[in-house]
């Protein structure tokens, strides 16, 4: 499996806990419906402490089986015209292989 997470900057003037809000609820129906059924499973966080100084708002994490289906996936996301969650945010994007490490 690989995870695509996006690193979300909020841009200046909009509010962080009405942004929140809309995250979980609007945007988040928005994105599933261009990602699935290739998507897997879909994380969304929001910073609430950080370690030294920091502007990440938060970020999202998206599992899919391989990298063609993420990119396809997010291929049909980017093309659809973007909510009004997408454009408070300020986006740094990454596709990664990750594997689970028994504790």
């Amino acid at each position: 499996m690989v995870k695509y997470v996006a690193l979300i900057r909020l841009k200046p003037g909009y509010d962080p806990d009405e942004t929140w809000a809309l995250w979980r609820t609007k945007h988040t129906v928005w994105a599933k419906k261009s990602l699935l059924p290739e998507l897997k499973q879909y994380f969304i966080n929001r910073v609430v402490g950080t370690i030294g100084d920091s502007d990440v708002y938060g970020f999202a994490e998206m599992l899919f089986d391989d990298v063609d289906s993420c990119k396809r996936a997010l291929d049909r996301l980017l093309a659809s015209p973007p909510d009004e969650v997408i454009l408070r945010f300020e986006l740094e994007r990454i596709i990664l292989e990750f594997e689970e490490v028994p504790l």
